[in-house]
Order: C-alpha cells, then sequence, then structure tokens
C-alpha cells in the first residue's frame, strides 16, 4: 500500500446509491477521498470507485454487527440513508412506521454512536446530517416522515454542542424536493421544470463548500429550496 493512499482522508456515505448521497460520493472521490457506500443495492450508481457496502439500514442488528467491523472512524461521515412515506399516522401499520423510523433516524444514532469515540480519539472531523424541510416545518399528511426529520434537527443541534470541544463539525443540510428517487414511490411529485425541483448536485456541491470551510468554521445549517415551489398528484 502507497503512502498516499494510508494518507488519503476516508468517507462513509449512507445512502449512497443514488439521488443526494451518490452526488455527494462523486464530489468528495473528486476532492481525493476514498468512499465507503452503504446502500441497499448499487445496481444504478455507474462507474464510480466507491467501496460498495450492501445492508439495509432499517435492519438494526445487521446494521451494528457491520459496524464492529469498522476499527478506525472515517474522516467524514455523510448521514443521508431515508425515505419518504406520507399519508395519516393512522393509516400506517406499526411496520411501517418502525422501518421509517429506523431507516430516517435510528440508524444514523447507531452509526453516530459506533464512530463519535474513535472520531475524537482520531483528533477530530466532520458529521454531515441530512435533514429535510420537513424538519422545519410540518405538513399534512407527513406525521412520521416529519418527526424523524424534525429529530434529525435535534440530534445535530445537541451533537454540535457535545462536539466544538473534540474538533469535530456537525452540519445540517434541509433540502426541499429533490430529483432524485425519492417521489418513485409516492402518489405526488413537484411540477415538471427544472425550477420546480433541485438538483441532487447541489446538495452535494452544498455540502463539499460547508467542508471546505477553515477547521474552526462551522457552516451550522443549510437549507435549499426551488427557485418556483409547486406539486402534482401523479395521474393514475
Amino acid at each position: 500500500m502507497s503512502s498516499e493512499s494510508l494518507n488519503q482522508p476516508v468517507a462513509l456515505v449512507t445512502g449512497a446509491s443514488s439521488g443526494i448521497g451518490l452526488a455527494t460520493a462523486h464530489v468528495l472521490i473528486e476532492k481525493g477521498f476514498s468512499v465507503e457506500g452503504m446502500a441497499r443495492n448499487f445496481q444504478s450508481v455507474g462507474d464510480i470507485q466507491m467501496t460498495q457496502t450492501v445492508i439495509d439500514l432499517s435492519e438494526l442488528d445487521a446494521l451494528a454487527e457491520r459496524l464492529k467491523s469498522y476499527v478506525k472512524s472515517p474522516d467524514v461521515i455523510v448521514l443521508n440513508a431515508g425515505f419518504g412515506q406520507f399519508g395519516g399516522l393512522e393509516q400506517f401499520s406499526h411496520q411501517q412506521i418502525k422501518t421509517l423510523v429506523n431507516t430516517n433516524l435510528v440508524s444514523n444514532l447507531f452509526v453516530l454512536k459506533h464512530f463519535l469515540p474513535k472520531m475524537k480519539t482520531q483528533g477530530g472531523g466532520d458529521v454531515i446530517l441530512v435533514g429535510s424541510e420537513s424538519g422545519l416545518a410540518g405538513a399534512k399528511a407527513g406525521a412520521v416522515y416529519c418527526a424523524t426529520k424534525f429529530a434529525i434537527r435535534g440530534l445535530a443541534q445537541s451533537l454540535r454542542a457535545d462536539c466544538a470541544n473534540a474538533n469535530i463539525r456537525v452540519i445540517l443540510v434541509n433540502p426541499g424536493p429533490v430529483q432524485s428517487d425519492f417521489f418513485d414511490e409516492l402518489n405526488f411529485a413537484p411540477q415538471a421544470g427544472k425550477e420546480f425541483i433541485i438538483p441532487a448536485e447541489s446538495v452535494a456541491s452544498a455540502i463539499a463548500h460547508a467542508l471546505d470551510q477553515p477547521r474552526d468554521v462551522v457552516v451550522d445549517e443549510i437549507n435549499l429550496q426551488p427557485i418556483k415551489r409547486s406539486f402534482a398528484k401523479k395521474k393514475k
């Protein structure tokens, strides 16, 4: 192994197979990182030099077991994995609630519980939490999803206070509607037109901008929106 590879910074990206996660992986690789991605499958990632760990992050026991294999902490952790499911709370089954909360929230807690002590021992690092506009204001039919994203915002704010003395920067990114597979299984989507949706690459660029700041500067929170907002139900 070359001295260059030994000194190469490492990034872990969850939900790295599409959308924001994949775009961020590309940006980090361009910045010289060795990237390990976690996702349920990587069939659509194309040609990218990324270590691929296939895992369903809602399966917490499997996640905890996988994390044991990491002796060191990555220099950057991007916690992006998540999905949307909407409707009245009473319309959700217990299993649907469990899967949504485990994926969007608890998996992040598991990853951070494992890596934060190692990151502190190693002298610091960066944690990127990908939240949502749904963590800023509740919305109709979004009780469960919004609950997970409000929790992510609280997590980021608390971690920032807890980790400041350990040279760990905690950055929260709250995108609005992003051009990704997020809306594939939903019955609504942004109106057609680039003015109604954010490219995943724009979110990745915002993350890169935050990472590029001097170590003693933290971009606390980034809120991104398309210049116009309008949604429509999909035709059946």
